[in-house]
Parts: C-alpha cells; structure tokens; sequence
C-alpha cells in the first residue's frame, strides 16, 4: 500500500471516530435532559436523538469496513438507510409516520416543523452515506456508486456549513424551521470524504478531480439557491413596477452569477487538467531519471559528469570500485584527482582541447591514460569523453574502464610468444644436434664393421646411445611441458608423503653408488587437496635435481623434504648440501633450456622451468634460497580444503 493511501485510510477511521463521538455525544445530551441548558443554547440541539443514534452506526459501519468485516457494516448501515428513507418520505408525502419519536420523546424543540423530525436534506445524506457504505461492505472496494452517493452527500452538506459561516439560511433550510444541523453537516462531510478518497485511487478515480469537481458543485448550489430565494422574494412584492425591477436586477443578478461561475468552473478545469499534465511530465520525467540512474549506477564502467573547469559533478558506485574514492567524496574536487592526465606509457596525451576544457584542467582525451586510486597506485584506465552542452554551460561525460587485467593478460602473451620463440628454436636445435652426431656415428661404425675395427666401434655404440638418452629425456621433457599446460585435472585428497616416497624410489636409479639419502619428514597421516599429477611434476623435478647436483666430496650427501601449512597455504621445502648453484647464475634459475652445471649433467634445461609452471599453474609461486651449502627450494601452493 502506497503512503498516500495509508494516510487516506487513517482519515477514513478518523472520520468514522468522529462521527461515532459526535453521535454518542448528542445521545447523552439527549437522555440527560438539560432544561436549563437547552434553553440557553438551542442550538446544540438541533442534531436529533434518532439523528444521533444514526451517525453512531454510520461511524461504526465505516470503521467496521475499512478493517475489512463485510456483513457488520452492511447491518448497521442498513436501518439507517431505511430511517433515512422513512423521514425523506414524511417530507415528500406530507405524512407522519410516527418515525420521529418512535425511539425517543424530545423533551425540547427549537422551533422545527414536528419535535424530533430530522430535515430533508438531512434524510436524503442518510440514504446517500447508508447506501454507499452498504455497497462498500459489499465490494469491499471504491466503486462508482460509492463515489456518486458520496459526492452528492458531502456537496449537500459543504453546501449547509457554508450556508452557517455567510448566514445564508436556504443553504441549510430546504423547508422553513427545518434545517442541517452543524453536528449533522460535519459528519456527513467526514464520511462522505473517507468514502469518497479512501480506495479512490486502486479503484482508478483522481482524488484531485473530485475535490476540484465538489468545489464547482458546492458554488453552483450556492449560486442556485441564491438565485430562488431572489426570485421568490421577487414575486412577493406588492407593486408591479417593483416586481419588475427588482426581477430585472434579479436576471441581471443571475447572469452575473452564472457568469462567474462558468469562469469559477473553467478556472477550476484548466487549474486540474493542468496539473494532471504537470503530473504527467513529472512522471514521464522520473521514469527517465530512473532508468537512467538505473543504467549508470549499475554500470560496470566508471561514469564521470565534469564541469569544463574541470570539477568534478556526479560519479557512479563504478567509480569507487575503481579508483577507491567514494563517490560523495569526489564530487566537487578537481578530475587530476583521479586521471592525473598521463597518457598510459608516458608521453603527451593525444586529444584536442575541446573549446579550452583541456587548458582549464579537464583531461578531455580518449584513449589509454593513467588513472590514479585512492593509495596513490597508477594504473591503466580506456577513457571515452563526450562534451555535452547545456543551458547552464558546458560539461563532459567521461567513461572509464578499468584495463589493469586486460594489460596483464596482454604482458602475458607476449611473455608466452616469447617463450614460445625461444622454445621452438632450442627445441629444434636440441632435436637436431644428437640426431646430426648420431647419423655421423653411424657412418663411422659402417667403416669400422667394414674394416673390422670392433673395438673402437664400440666407442662409437656408446656415444650413440648417450645421444638418443640426451634426446629420450628432451622428448620426455617436451611431453610433460605440454600435458602439464593442456591436461585438466580435479582437485582430489592425497597423502604428500606418498608422492614424495614413490618419486624417491623411482629416481633411485640416477647414480650408481646411490650414496645420497632422501629423508622424507612429511607425517604419514598428513592429507592435502591439490591436483596429484601437478604436485608430482614438482616433487619428481626437485628430486632429481637435488639427486643430479650432489656434491661428490660430501660425505653423507642427503636431501631433506618437509610440508608444512599456514592457514589455507602449503609450503613444500626441498633442500639439500651439494654444490648449489652459482650466485652469477641465480638469475637464470627457472628459465628454458638453462643448465647451471652443464659439465655435471646433460640435462634438457627444462627441469626448473616445468616445475614453475607446475606450480603457477597450481595458483602457487616457487623460490630459491642459497644456503652455506646447498639449495633451498621453497614451493607455496593452495590448500583446496
């Protein structure tokens, strides 16, 4: 329910209250019978007993409607509209149907036509309130017979209270001696108006038409009345001549009358159909604004408005997911705030001034700029500037976009083109060099097993094999490069000490004495949830690594795996006392085809580079830390639990 409604529903217990008040009021005066007082104030009583009881059930039946009962207000309305029925036939008829006194014998009268008999005004706004709010206990809802019923009643009564406030007696006495009461008016124009306005509006009548409508009825019933009393005291005068002129001036007044009415009533219609288009365009107007807002402030891009002096007018919510700021504490402040108006990459800023904007501080340029967040952090922003102008000046729509990620991804393709270059062309050449030394030694043992030189052909056997074991462990390196990068795997629960154990015993084959000790510290019972296959590549190239580049004059060469987790992080340490590695060729750890000790192993040079992709690919990083003697391998992955 909408505001306005509620406040309507609350006057419309309001005046169901007040009726009942008034009702319950008058009664008591009634039964009380204040003789004194009654002489002194007639006029207090000119509400009826039976009228009394009658506006008690109208109050109560509204009251009774409006919280939703449907046949209590039908029951109490309906002996009112059969009382209301009743009297207004006394009048019509010229009868006494006894109505008057049936309940009650007025112990005073204030001079009406019969003690106790209500006016025919009075009865005829019985039948119209009872009968509407009959039918509103029936719908449960405004309908039109409601608003008819109720504007009829409450312009009669508009019509007497005015009548009491110019002492205009016809206003009010429809018949001599017999008049609405203050008391009766009042309350007939409070319920009829909680009739009228409460449910107007779902119902889909305009509160402003019918109020601007009564007050058009209530003045042209005035003027009417006005009109007939001037004219009947017109025909009662005792000379022609007079009756003439006074009936003249009587026409002349009914003109003038009508006259203003009609330009009362036009006034009154321009003033609502006016209105009711200034109301349209408000709304047409805040429908715009709305969706407008609506688009901006759900915007993913930043939306700027700024002055051309370059201030700062409206920001989005965008703008504070961007830069930090919010956006109440920008408006007003100057835009280098936030694009200091460095072009991304240094350099001038391409763009025109657009009619001095520029000159005057407001960055007016499109493409890539620099922007700069709250902590002072520069970062890469697309701006688009619009210049719109207006009545009050010139301003400039900015949008900006936020490219930190896509400048990143960019930094990294034209990483992973280079490496892929530089991959492709060792790759080739590595390919090549054991295939070329090995077609050549195969030339050379057909000449030996020709000459019969047995014992240097198997030399010869021996460099071929290392040449196809250098060639096997590339291939191999180049498969496991490839699968790591392509193959998709599920996170699963696995035991860090097994993988370690199993990949300790597979590379127990890599030196013949096996002199070097791996002492796996990692708990048996310790579980994490990573992708199996990855952490392997990681386990198996440290390993073999720290197997390779042991140092031969170490008397008890051994290698030391540990795991431990910090929060949601795991930190896998691999190190070892052999020969470490040179500090001039600490930066080249980790890149393609680089082997620190080429004169110790014959390596691909792609051990370290795979276990670093393993491990970013992993969401992990991967250092090293030299020791006094040996390496320190620290891999830090997260823990998927």
């Amino acid at each position: 329910m909408q505001r306005d409604d509620r406040q309507w529903r609350l006057t419309g217990f309001s005046a169901g209250l007040w009726c009942i008040i008034v009702g319950v009021g008058m009664i008591v005066f009634w039964l009380a019978e204040p003789v004194e007082f009654a002489a002194r104030h007639p006029e207090i009583f000119g509400m009826k007993f039976n009228a009394a009881l009658a506006f008690t059930l109208l109050g109560g039946a509204f009251v009774a409607a409006l919280s939703g009962y449907r046949t209590l207000p039908f029951l109490a309305a309906l002996p009112v509209f059969v009382y209301g029925v009743i009297a207004l036939a006394q009048h019509v008829f010229g009868v006494d149907l006894g109505i008057d006194r049936l309940l009650y014998d007025p112990f005073t009268d204030i001079g009406t036509s019969v003690p106790g008999r209500i006016a025919p005004n009075t009865a005829l706004c019985f039948i119209l309130i009872s009968l509407a709010l009959m039918r509103r206990a029936l719908r449960g809802g405004s309908d039109i017979v409601q608003i008819v019923c109720s504007y009829a009643a409450v312009a009669i009564a508009a019509t007497s209270l005015v009548g009491y406030l110019i002492d205009f007696d016809t206003a009010h006495d429809w018949i001599v001696h017999t008049r609405m009461s203050v008391q009766s008016a009042t309350c007939f124009l409070a319920l009829g108006v909680g009739i009228l306005f409460v449910g107007a509006r779902p119902a889909g009548y305009q509160r402003m038409a019918i109020a601007a409508s009564l007050g058009v009825a209530t003045y042209l019933i005035l003027l009417t009345l006005a009109y007939l009393k001037v004219s009947a005291q017109a025909t009662r005068l005792p000379f022609a001549i007079d009756r003439e002129g006074i009936s003249s001036i009587a026409g002349t007044l009914l003109d003038l009358i009508l006259l203003s009415g009609l330009i009362y009533a036009g006034l009154v219609a321009y003033s609502y159909w006016n209105s009711r288009r200034y109301r349209e365009s408000a709304s047409h107007l805040s429908e715009s604004q709305d969706r407008l807002a609506a688009i901006i402030n759900n915007a993913v891009d930043g939306i700027l408005t700024v002055s051309a002096n370059g201030t700062i007018l409206s920001a989005n919510p965008a703008c504070q997911r961007i830069f930090g700021h919010a956006p109440a504490d920008v408006v007003g402040r100057p835009i280098r705030l936030l694009l200091p108006g460095r072009p991304a990459g240094g350099g001038e800023a391409a763009g025109s001034d657009h009619g001095g904007a520029a000159s005057a501080g407001c960055v007016v340029t499109g493409g890539e700029m620099d922007g700069q967040r709250k902590d002072g952090r520069i970062f890469p922003v697309e701006l688009s500037v619009a210049k719109v102008e207006l009545a009050e000046g010139t301003v400039y729509t900015a949008i900006i976009r936020d490219i930190s990620e896509r400048k990143h991804f960019e930094r990294q393709l034209l990483a992973a083109n280079a490496e892929l270059e530089e991959f492709a062309y060792r790759t080739s050449h590595d390919l090549r060099s054991p295939i070329a030394s090995s077609i050549g030694l195969l030339n050379i043992s057909r000449e030996l097993l020709e000459n019969g030189e047995y014992d240097a052909l198997s030399g010869a056997l021996e460099r071929m094999e290392r040449n196809f074991t250098r060639l096997d462990q590339l291939i191999q390196n180049i498969i496991v490069l490839t699968r790591d990068r392509l193959m998709e795997e599920e996170d699963q629960r696995f035991s860090p000490f097994d993988v370690v154990q199993n990949q300790a015993d597979s590379l127990a084959t890599l030196e013949e004495d096996g002199r070097v000790r791996i002492a796996n510290h990692i708990p048996p019972e310790l579980t994490i949830v990573s992708k199996p296959s990855k952490f392997e590549v990681i386990v198996g190239n440290l390993l073999s690594n720290a197997i390779k580049y042991h140092d031969p004059q170490e008397p008890d060469p051994r290698v030391d795996v540990r795991l431990e987790e910090h929060g949601g992080t795991i930190r896998f340490v691999v190190e070892d006392n052999g020969i470490g590695v040179p500090e001039e060729k600490r930066p080249l750890l980790f890149r393609m085809f680089k082997r620190l000790h080429p004169s110790r192993s014959f390596g691909s040079g792609l051990g370290l580079y795979i276990m670093k992709k393993s491990a970013e690919s992993l969401g992990g990083a991967v250092r090293y830390e030299a020791k006094d003697k040996g390496s320190r391998f620290i891999v830090e992955l997260p823990n998927g639990e």
